[in-house]
């Protein structure tokens, strides 16, 4: 968080100083309290907000980051470089590599192999994650993990937060999968590499909880696959980019047909490959957002939609699922569903917003004055049916409070609205 300018007094000053100093949520979180109790005004702390943390020289090059999971010691790694230039945004990477059901070393192992690039791009901080059997991309510990690493990142370096996007290959390009489905809110592009849907649509593989296809749309897509490819050959993986495609699922697919299951691709992919990701800027508040979830305690959120209970309402409405595939003229449920889900679609015209639900009973609409005009009222209409009709107050404390979590100059919110489906 950038200064709040003007004559304070030094509880605010310490505050300030403590938000913008956090080095991880839980710090931040501490430090917004505070803020909000300080009185400090809301347009001062939106203007600092939005200019964001002085950033300064940072280590170049291979920077380990290491972590527990699941009482797994990850050695993962940012690749960061040598020009970087802390007074320029600068994209990042989130690279999940493949291989993910080996067992994790032990003490006396060797060191486990590097943590390399394979695919080398542009000018951007690439992260480098680290998994090992039980600690899989579609594992819970994990993804929290990879938020916990990009949230590091963002408070050392800074960050181009419209231009954060994800990759992976083999397993990792399983993993983007399943990370666009689940927890979305970050990336810009997802964009899997030699990955296979149906690898986490089989229960053996232990993904956690339920998946939904339709999440993806809310992820520009860019995926390749091998013609020849051992493990995941593109003929296998068709049935479902064809499904995700008559899904209305944003997703471009690139086969080739010599490749086996690895990267010989890259030299004649990667002008696509980095056009895509330069042409995907990640719109911080979308004016459509569909989301489905069978929990809430996590996976519950797309940028300004958080759905916080579900149960069946008189008014749902139909939503249609995208989960259906070909195989040799029979048809097959791609994803096995083990719990009731809640599914919000919902589209945002100036201030009106109409949403469509299935099993839910209630959400939560986060309000952005880069979204809201707050000198106007908000009118929410629920499968038909207005809900809420009425001016909203910007609050400071909510405004904090999200900041502290996002830890995003791009995404900030002024106010929260709680709406029962009718």
């Amino acid at each position: 968080m950038g200064v709040v300018h003007g004559q304070q007094p030094p509880a605010l000053d310490a505050a300030v100083r403590a938000f913008r100093e956090a080095d991880s949520v839980a710090a931040a979180e501490r430090a917004a309290d505070r803020l909000a109790r300080s009185g400090a005004a809301f347009d001062a702390v939106l203007s600092g907000l939005r200019s964001g943390r002085p950033y300064t020289k940072q280590k170049t090059g291979r920077v380990e980051l290491a972590t527990i999971v699941s009482g797994t010691a990850l050695d993962n790694i940012a690749e960061v470089p040598d020009d970087y230039d802390p007074s320029r945004p600068i994209p990042l990477r989130v690279s999940l590599h493949g291989g993910v059901g080996r067992p994790a070393p032990g003490p006396n192992d060797d060191r486990p192999r590097p943590l390399a690039n394979r695919i080398p791009g542009g000018t951007e901080i690439v992260l480098h994650p680290r998994a090992w059997a039980d600690t899989e991309w579609w594992k819970s510990d994990q993804v929290d993990n990879i938020l916990r690493l990009v949230d590091r990142v963002k408070r050392s370096y800074n960050i181009d937060e419209s231009h954060i996007y994800l990759t992976g290959i083999s397993d990792g390009g399983t993993g983007v999968y399943y990370l666009a489905m689940r927890a979305a809110t970050l990336w810009s592009a997802c964009l899997p590499l030699n990955g296979q849907p149906l690898v986490i649509a089989n229960p053996a593989t232990g993904a956690d909880g339920d998946l939904y296809a339709s999440n993806l749309v809310n992820c520009p897509l860019h995926a390749v696959n091998g013609g020849r490819d051992r493990l995941y050959p593109a003929a296998s993986v068709k049935p479902v980019i064809d499904m995700f495609k008559a899904g209305g699922i944003p997703i471009l697919w690139q086969v080739y047909p010599d490749a086996d299951h690895d990267t010989s691709w890259w030299p004649d992919e990667k002008p696509r490959y980095m056009n895509f990701v330069a042409t995907q800027p990640r719109v911080a508040h979308p004016a459509s957002i569909s989301w489905s979830t069978e929990r809430t305690d996590r996976y519950t959120r797309f940028r300004w939609l958080v759905i916080d209970q579900l149960g069946v309402r008189p008014s749902d409405v139909t939503l249609k699922d995208v989960n259906t595939f070909e195989v040799q003229g029979r048809r097959q449920q791609l994803f096995s569903r083990r719990r009731p889900a809640g599914r919000v679609d919902i589209t945002r015209t100036g201030n009106t917003f109409e949403a469509k639900t299935h099993g839910v009973a209630r959400f939560t609409l986060l309000l952005s004055p880069d979204a809201i005009d707050f000198d106007q009222p908000v009118q929410v209409n629920v499968n038909g049916r207005p809900v809420f009709s009425g001016r909203v107050t910007r609050d400071a404390a909510t405004l904090v409070r999200w900041a502290a979590r996002d830890n995003d100059r791009t995404m900030l919110y002024a106010a929260e609205l709680k709406v029962d489906v009718p």
